[in-house]
């Protein structure tokens, strides 16, 4: 008989529970079941059949195949036969699968028939997607020792090559019966199990202490929502085995549907996730489960507890997840661990934490710093021995005294309860020295719907990041200038940051971070795909193009804009799915540019709601083929004569009024000093270009302009902020603002302000679009180049000093009352209009900016 402390004894011990359903399959023809007794037996009998195949007494058998009942069924077939299972990540490319099943020493492999024919040579295949063996038994199976190597597992690379690990029946069975010992599971639950069996966490806590425990596995047929779904609803799930990156999406879809039911539910659901939280200590999970049961039978009826490894769940996911009923159970290990290392236990759980320390290990914090956070280091019954034939590892990976470095830093509190920080070598060094975790960075800046992913990572000793934007959200903020809307956006979450933890700069990532499955970042991968993002580059070859691509580009009116376009941008390889934006700098008022000539050359008349649909070059030559026909595109999306109408009486002696009050406020508040006044002509049309800092600079230029000029002066301002309410809208009127929106609608306030400037007046146009993040010139957008080709006036650069310090972004009311200063600069030539529009913006901004420099 096989000793109680191996694998081989756990295949027999699972058989009691007969015809209990160990597995539940989703497939796309339906369901798939296998019993206990189904398990057992078919193992065995595949186990008699590799014996027959020359495996024995521990040698290696791969299993390079996505999940199903088969992958489970060969798992235990090869532990039947006394072998050491190797599971390999079923996409990983076949070159390194033939490093893999080198490094471990397989001479068999279970696989797919379709890959059967691509591993090495001297491995032999056979095919899960073949019918099973027949239950033939000849003689007796070898007998393992606990000592022996059951398992072994790959880690996951995030900072180099995959090393092998080797774990013993006892490191398994170590892990298996301190979480049995936990009462987390019982015969009554269904555990849904969507993650690759090839990893620890899913071998461990999901197949080995799941079956140990009678539980039935549901593997669902994908991992997309619908499947999901289905297989939590219809499966009856009790329990998911998830990692981080799930519950994150779990917790970000419930909040996009509660947001789009609008209404009291949009304004009562964070309130009563809140009143959920507060009695948690009181009620434990009853509150939640009382207050979101409509919401939570939606999703799992049956859902009760959500387990989660792999990586550190986000603290704000976790008390979501709590506040609405469920359980959370957090733990901490590594694949060397087997893996499972530190665990939060039912009824004993602290969120923000890896739990305590599981029975038969022991941990150490080595080299603590005054924080208490230093190197986690293990030892215990779950710890392997060393990789495989890989002895310099080995002693890098354990201490003189024999224990295991994890390469992890944290520190445990005063209760016992883990908490780990970050990788020790993913650890980012400042050039100042200063330290940073980059998941709490990452973190930080993460949470804006524009923003699909980022990573922060250390270039030359300063902090930059790699972002890779959400297209459908860029599309439905309008897309036509992503680039600056999500600088915008991690301006807006560096204000809640050290400053030594801002970014100082970062690039745009088209494709997906490279991540291990557990979803874990691949970060030694992040300075090559930095530098390549930062070149702005097109794709490295050719690109293969699908049917509907080769079809789209079939048609005459959109091969003549491809051609157009390949001319427009020489020296660049363009491909169907760059973003004008990201990729081809067209943000924002160069739309207009682009479109003008687009029309003028193929004849195809482009809107602003179809500029603002495009997020792709595929999405620009659908929307030439649409336009082909279509009448031509009035010029204004709001009429330029219905928005610059004169005022009434009332309104005139209202803008008097607001006038001369912010004269006095000005004056006696912020002490504004005007210089250059002889540099403004005597009457428009001219435009005023400030810089832009503070929501004073408005009225600071407009009270520095003597009274003539004020009144027929008009103010390009933002319809988010000026045009947003009644109240809002009657103000702008009377104070002659004109709607601007650089996200949706750019072409509509160049529209008003070429007839501000074609009835001779005056138009206060700011070119860096939005309100510096830190006081400093921004970079300044084409549109007033734009504006100034349409009609060539003169510029008056107006530099503005101290508005920033007085009233900082982010900042509800003006926390001091320092001294501003507008000074009106020398105007430019109007000859300045030859130039191209980008060219126009960069000479105002070098005015100003000179001017800055000498001031």
């Amino acid at each position: 008989m096989a000793e109680a402390d191996t694998l081989q004894w756990l295949l027999r011990e699972i058989a009691v529970f007969g015809d209990a359903p160990a597995v539940l399959a989703f497939t796309g023809e339906g369901r798939q079941v296998l019993s206990f007794a189904e398990l057992a037996a078919t193992a065995r009998a595949l186990g008699h059949a590799l014996k027959r195949r020359g495996v024995g007494r521990g040698d290696a058998v791969a299993i390079i195949a996505p999940n199903s009942p088969n992958w489970i069924i060969a798992y235990w077939s090869i532990i039947a036969a006394g072998g050491v299972a190797v599971p390999i990540d079923s996409q990983i490319g076949d070159d390194d699968a033939a490093r893999m099943l080198a490094a471990a020493g397989c001479r068999v492999a279970f696989t797919m028939a379709a890959r059967a024919p691509k591993l090495p040579e001297g491995v032999a295949a056979i095919a899960l997607d073949a019918a099973p063996p027949q239950a033939v038994e000849e003689g007796a199976l070898p007998e393992t020792a606990a000592s022996e190597v059951a398992l072994i597992l790959f880690t996951s690379g995030t900072t180099g090559t995959p090393k092998p690990v080797p774990l013993t029946h006892a490191n398994i069975l170590s892990n298996v019966r301190a979480i049995s010992a936990t009462g987390l599971v019982s015969r009554a639950d269904r555990a849904l199990l969507p993650l690759p069996l090839h990893h620890a966490y899913s071998l461990t806590v999901g197949v080995a202490t799941g079956f140990a425990n009678g539980v039935t596995m549901i593997l669902p047929a994908g991992v997309s929502g619908p499947e999901m779904m289905t297989a939590l609803a219809d499966g009856r799930a009790s329990v998911l085995l998830g990692v981080p990156r799930l519950y994150s999406a779990l917790v970000q879809g419930i909040r996009t549907q509660v947001a789009a039911r609008g209404g009291i539910v949009a304004r009562l659901f964070p309130r009563l996730l809140r009143l959920s939280r507060a009695l948690r200590p009181v009620m434990g999970g009853l509150a939640g489960r009382l207050l979101f049961g409509a919401l939570r039978r939606k999703i799992g009826p049956s859902l009760r507890l959500l387990v989660s490894g792999g990586a550190a769940l986000d603290r704000a996911v976790e008390d979501t997840l709590l506040g609405l009923g469920w359980e959370v159970m957090t733990g901490y290990g590594l694949t060397e661990t087997s893996p499972i290392l530190s665990f939060n236990r039912p009824g004993a759980a602290r969120a923000g934490t890896a739990g305590r320390v599981l029975p038969g290990v022991t941990l150490r914090i080595e080299r603590p710093d005054d924080g208490g956070i230093g190197e986690i280091e293990a030892r215990g019954a779950s710890v392997f021995q060393g990789y495989r034939n890989d002895p310099a590892a080995t002693q890098r990976a354990f201490t003189a005294d024999g224990w295991f470095r994890t390469g992890d830093s944290g520190f445990i509190d005063r209760d016992g309860y883990l908490h780990v920080v970050a990788r020790v070598s993913e650890t980012i060094v400042l050039a100042d020295g200063k330290k940073l975790f980059p998941e709490d960075v990452e973190t930080a800046y993460g949470g804006s719907p524009l923003i699909k992913e980022i990573a922060v990572l250390a270039i030359d000793g300063a902090l930059v990041g790699l972002v890779v934007p959400d297209l459908e959200a860029l599309r439905e903020a309008g897309a036509v200038r992503p680039r600056e809307l999500i600088r915008d956006v991690l301006s807006e979450k560096a204000r809640a940051l050290p400053s030594h933890a801002r970014l100082t700069g970062f690039a745009i990532a088209r494709d997906r971070l490279p991540r291990t499955q557990l979803g874990k970042i691949r970060r030694h991968l992040l300075p090559a795909l930095y530098a390549r993002a930062s070149e702005d580059r097109g794709p490295a070859g050719p690109v293969e193009l699908t049917a509907e691509d080769k079809a789209l580009l079939a048609d005459p009116a959109a091969a003549a804009a491809w051609e157009w376009l390949k001319t427009r941008f020489p020296g660049r390889t363009l491909d169907l799915d760059m973003s004008p934006g990201l990729d081809l700098g067209i943000e924002s008022l160069a739309w207009v540019d682009l479109t003008l000539a687009l029309e003028r050359d193929l004849g195809a008349s482009l809107r602003e709601q179809e500029i603002a649909r495009i997020v792709t070059l595929r999405d620009l030559l659908h929307e030439v083929i649409a336009a082909q026909g279509a009448a031509p595109a009035p010029v204004p999306v709001s009429e330029p004569e219905i928005v610059l109408a004169r005022l009434g009486p009332l309104e005139r002696l209202l803008r008097l009024t607001i006038e001369g009050v912010a004269r006095v406020l000005m004056r006696l508040c912020f002490r504004l000093a005007v210089r250059g006044r002889e540099h403004l002509p005597a009457q428009g049309p001219f435009l005023l270009c400030p810089n832009h800092a503070s929501f004073l600079d408005p009225p600071a230029v407009a009270v520095a302009l003597p009274h003539r000029l004020f009144a027929e002066s008009w103010w390009a301002g933002w319809t988010g902020i000026l045009h947003a309410t009644r109240l809002r809208r009657l103000f702008s009127r009377v104070m002659q603002v004109v709607p601007v929106d650089v996200d949706r609608a750019a072409g509509a306030g160049l529209a008003v302000g070429s007839a501000v400037l074609a009835r001779g007046q005056v138009m206060a146009w700011f070119p860096e679009g939005a309100r510096s993040p830190d006081g400093t010139l921004q970079p300044f957008r084409p549109g007033v180049g734009v504006l100034l080709k349409r009609h060539p006036v003169p510029v008056v650069p107006v530099l503005i000093e101290g508005s920033f310090a007085a009233w900082p972004i982010g900042k509800p009311f003006p926390p001091r009352l320092v001294p501003i200063t507008v000074t009106f600069l020398p105007p430019l030539d109007p000859a300045l209009a030859a130039l191209e529009p980008q060219a126009i913006a960069d000479a105002i901004h070098d005015a100003i900016a000179r001017a800055q420099e000498a001031a």
